[in-house]
């Protein structure tokens, strides 16, 4: 992908193995010109709509902006994504995953201090609000586990932290 630099040994994620996760912030899924991201973007769209609806939020005032990256895990080289989380706790701000190829496997999420385990089912995206500490579980096959994880922030948190300055997050419109 244009514009992202080899890995080195001070790569964040290094025990993902996965380098897609690795240079997570060097590029955004939803850049890409391909049919299915774009439905993918459509759906989360409809999902972050529907979210902000259930807990009172005024969608078009937060401006919500979006990035996404693959996670590309094979169990056969080792390496996933153990426990984390992905900033400010609770809505409006919102991570969620989507299954190209991760069935069958879980993740395992703390959700307000009870243990939920997430089947992953291929072709399905989740949303949830962010504060949720979550983990790859083990899986038992061979071959590529293939996510692709994304953030909703309000533009004014994006802004807020520095991170609007590269075109990296892009309007979730």
């Amino acid at each position: 992908v244009l514009g992202v630099t080899p890995t080195t040994d001070f790569e964040s994620w290094q025990e993902s193995n996965s380098v897609s996760t690795m240079k997570w912030r060097q590029y955004n899924v939803f850049q890409f010109h391909i049919p299915e991201i774009y439905n993918l973007f459509l759906a989360l769209r409809d999902m972050a709509k529907e979210a902000c609806e259930y807990y009172d939020i005024d969608f078009a005032k937060q401006q919500y902006m979006v990035q996404g990256w693959f996670n590309i895990n094979s169990n056969d080289k080792g390496g996933k994504l153990d426990w984390h989380d992905h900033g400010p706790g609770g809505a409006p701000f919102f991570h969620g995953y989507y299954c190209v190829n991760a069935e069958p496997s879980v993740t395992h999420y703390v959700v307000f201090d009870d243990k939920v385990k997430n089947i992953n089912k291929n072709n399905r995206a989740i949303l949830s609000e962010m504060g949720h500490p979550h983990a790859m579980g083990d899986w038992g096959w061979n071959g590529d586990r293939i996510t692709i994880a994304y953030d909703l922030l309000p533009l004014s948190e994006v802004q807020q932290f520095g991170m609007d300055t590269e075109q990296h997050w892009v309007p979730l419109v």
